[in-house]
C-alpha cells in the first residue's frame, strides 16, 4: 500500500536535500513554500491547498535542448519519489473552473511541478502534425503558424489564448473548430513516469529513423492501446504531444440560428441532430445556447444585469435581438461545398418549425459591418455594436484564431475589474465552477435537463446559463458555468451546494459529468466502483508511494 502523509509529517529530513540538489540541475529553479503559495495558490473554484514549495523547469537552448530539459524532469521525479514527496505537474495551470493549479489530495502538502515555460513547438508542414510540449498555449501555436504563413487551425476553447493546448487535449476538451475532440487528435504521447522511466509507443521504438515520422501519424500504434492512459489519469508526466491540425480551408461560414420560443428546443434539437449527421467533415460541431447564456456574452457588466429574473431576460432579449436558443456552428471547406451545404441547410429550415431566423455569416463580412458600424457616433447603435464584436470573436474562434470572447462570463459576480487585458479569473479572484455533464442526444432528455438546471440553479440564486454541445449527432456535452462572488461566504456555499446538487441530481436521471474539479474527485468519486477498482490497481504498479497527483481521477 501506497504511504500516507499528514501535513505536518511530510517534510522529512532528506526534504532540504532534495531542493538542494534540484537547485543544481541546469535550468531548473525551485520556489519557497509561501512564493508557491502566492503563485500558484488562487483558483476560482474557493479552495485552498498546501504547498512544498514548486520547481519550475526551464527551457533550453542547445541542439540537445530538448533531451536535458526531458532528463531534468526525469530527475526530478526520481529524486521527488525517493523522498516520498508529492508533487502535481501543471502546463499552464489555467484550468479555470476545475481547481487551476490545486491538487487534489487536501491532506498532503505538494510541489508544484511547473512545465510552463517548456514552449518548444515542431511543425511537420506538409502532413500538418505539430509536436507541442506542455507550456505551449493556444496564443503561442497561433503566433507560430502566423510566422510560418501556415493556413492551419489552432485547437481553441473558450478558455482562452493562455490556456495550454496539451493541458486541455489530457482534459478530453474540445472546441468548435473541425477537429472538435481534442483528444481525438493526439496521435503521440511521450511520458515520464513516476519511477523516472520514459514512455512512448512500440511503433516508436520499433522506428530506428530520426524523424519517426510512422508514430507521428498513426494515433493506435502497436499492440495495447496505452496513451489513452495518460489523459484524465495520475500515471505520468506527458512532457511532448503530436497532434493533427486541421488546415484552414477556402472557405469558412459561421451559421446562427434563431428561435423565438423557448418550447422550440424540441425542434431545434432534430434539426441539429441532421445537420450534423448529413454534412460530417463540412460541419463542426454545433453549440446550443439558452438566451441568459447569450446575453452574458453581450450585456456590459457595468449594468449589473441579474438573469435570474425572467422581466429582465425578456427586456435584454428584445434590446439585443436575442432569441430563447441560438445555434452556432460553421461550415467548412472548397466554396462550392460550403454555398451547396449552405443552401441544402436553408432546405431543411424551410421545413423546420422551430427556428425562426437564420445568419450565415462570414469573417470577411464581420469585418466590413464593423467598419460600417464604426463611423457611427458611440452612443448609437450601442447594442448591434456589441453583439456585432460577439459575432466578430466568435467567428475568430471557430477559424482557429483563440481571443477571450467567453472569458468575461467568469468576471460576472466578481466587484472588481480585471486586473490586466490579459485575463486571468484565478488571479483576479472570480467565482466560478463548472458543471459538464453528457446528456443523451433526444429532445425528452434535453427538455428535462434544461428544466432541472433551472430549477436547481435559480433555488440556489445562481443564473441557469446553459450551453449544449452536439459534437456529433447522437452525443452531447453541456457546460453550466456557475458563478458567484468569492467575497460572500454565503454565495460560496450557495453555489457549491448548487453543483452537488446539480451532480447528485443529474446522476439520477443519466446526466453523468464528463470532467470533474479537483473537490469533486476528491468527494465523489465511489472508490469501490469496479473502474476505479482497476485504475488503483494501475496506479499501484506505475507509482507505488502514491506521489504523481494523489487523487487525481483515482479514488
Amino acid at each position: 500500500m501506497p504511504k500516507q502523509h499528514s501535513p505536518q509529517n511530510n517534510r522529512p529530513d532528506a526534504w532540504q536535500s532534495v531542493i538542494k540538489t534540484i537547485n543544481q540541475l541546469m535550468n531548473v529553479s525551485c520556489l519557497s513554500s509561501q512564493h508557491a503559495a502566492e503563485c500558484y495558490g488562487a483558483n476560482t473554484i474557493a479552495v485552498q491547498r498546501q504547498f512544498l514549495g514548486a520547481i519550475i523547469v526551464e527551457p533550453i537552448v542547445a541542439e540537445n535542448g530538448l533531451k536535458i530539459e526531458e532528463e531534468n524532469i526525469r530527475r526530478i521525479i526520481m529524486l521527488l519519489n525517493e523522498s516520498n514527496l508529492a508533487f502535481v505537474p501543471i502546463s499552464s495551470g489555467h484550468n479555470w473552473g476545475y481547481g487551476s493549479s490545486m491538487p487534489v489530495d487536501d491532506a498532503r502538502e505538494h510541489f508544484i511541478l511547473d512545465l510552463s515555460k517548456l514552449k518548444r513547438i515542431e511543425l511537420n508542414q506538409e502532413l500538418a502534425i505539430v509536436n507541442l510540449q506542455p507550456g505551449v498555449t493556444q496564443q503561442d501555436l497561433r503566433v507560430h503558424l502566423d510566422q510560418l504563413k501556415v493556413k492551419l487551425m489552432v485547437p481553441v476553447t473558450g478558455a482562452g489564448p493562455s490556456c495550454s493546448i496539451v493541458g486541455n487535449a489530457l482534459e478530453r476538451g474540445y472546441g468548435i473548430t473541425p477537429y472538435c475532440d481534442h483528444f481525438a487528435a493526439v496521435t503521440r504521447l511521450r511520458v515520464v513516469l513516476p519511477d523516472g522511466s520514459v514512455y512512448c509507443s512500440a511503433v516508436n521504438s520499433l522506428d530506428h529513423t530520426d524523424a519517426k515520422i510512422a508514430d507521428q501519424s498513426y494515433k493506435w500504434g502497436l499492440g495495447a492501446y496505452l496513451d489513452g492512459l495518460f489523459s484524465q489519469s495520475n500515471f505520468g508526466v506527458v512532457t511532448n504531444m503530436c497532434i493533427r491540425l486541421a488546415h484552414l480551408p477556402e472557405e469558412v461560414q459561421s451559421f446562427y440560428l434563431f428561435s423565438e420560443n423557448d418550447a422550440d428546443l424540441n425542434h431545434v434539437l432534430p434539426l441539429v441532430r441532421e445537420i450534423l449527421r448529413d454534412f460530417p467533415g463540412v460541419v463542426g460541431s454545433i453549440n446550443i445556447m439558452d438566451a441568459r447564456r447569450m446575453l452574458s456574452m453581450m450585456v456590459p457588466s457595468e449594468q449589473q444585469l441579474s438573469l435570474s429574473l425572467d422581466t429582465d431576460v425578456a427586456e435584454f432579449k428584445r434590446r439585443y435581438k436575442v432569441g430563447s436558443w441560438t445555434c452556432v456552428g460553421s461550415l467548412y471547406g472548397k466554396k462550392g461545398v460550403v454555398k451547396a451545404v449552405k443552401k441544402a441547410i436553408r432546405g431543411k429550415l424551410n421545413n423546420s418549425l422551430g427556428v425562426k431566423r437564420a445568419v450565415f455569416i462570414s469573417a470577411r463580412a464581420i469585418a466590413v459591418a464593423s467598419k460600417l458600424l464604426a463611423i457611427l457616433p458611440e452612443r448609437m447603435l450601442t447594442a448591434p455594436k456589441r453583439q456585432l464584436e460577439t459575432l466578430r470573436k466568435s467567428t475568430m474562434i471557430m477559424r482557429g484564431e483563440p481571443n477571450q470572447v467567453a472569458l468575461p462570463l467568469a468576471y460576472w459576480r466578481n466587484n472588481q475589474p480585471p486586473s490586466a487585458k490579459l485575463l486571468n479569473p484565478a488571479r483576479d479572484n472570480c467565482g466560478l465552477l463548472w458543471y459538464a455533464p453528457l446528456i443523451p442526444a433526444t429532445c425528452a432528455k434535453t427538455r428535462e435537463f434544461v428544466d432541472m438546471v433551472r430549477t436547481i440553479c435559480l433555488k440556489h440564486g445562481v443564473e441557469p446559463l446553459i450551453t449544449m454541445t452536439a459534437l456529433q449527432h447522437d452525443c452531447i456535452d453541456s457546460t453550466v458555468p456557475l458563478l458567484f462572488d468569492r467575497n460572500d461566504l454565503s454565495a460560496v456555499a450557495s453555489a457549491k451546494d448548487c453543483l452537488d446538487e446539480l451532480f447528485d441530481t443529474g446522476c439520477k436521471r443519466g446526466f453523468i459529468p464528463y470532467r470533474m474539479n479537483v473537490d469533486q474527485q476528491k468527494r465523489l468519486l465511489p472508490a469501490d466502483d469496479p473502474h476505479w477498482v482497476v485504475v488503483k490497481k494501475i496506479k499501484a504498479a506505475l507509482d507505488p508511494n502514491n506521489i504523481l497527483a494523489p487523487g487525481r481521477y483515482n479514488p
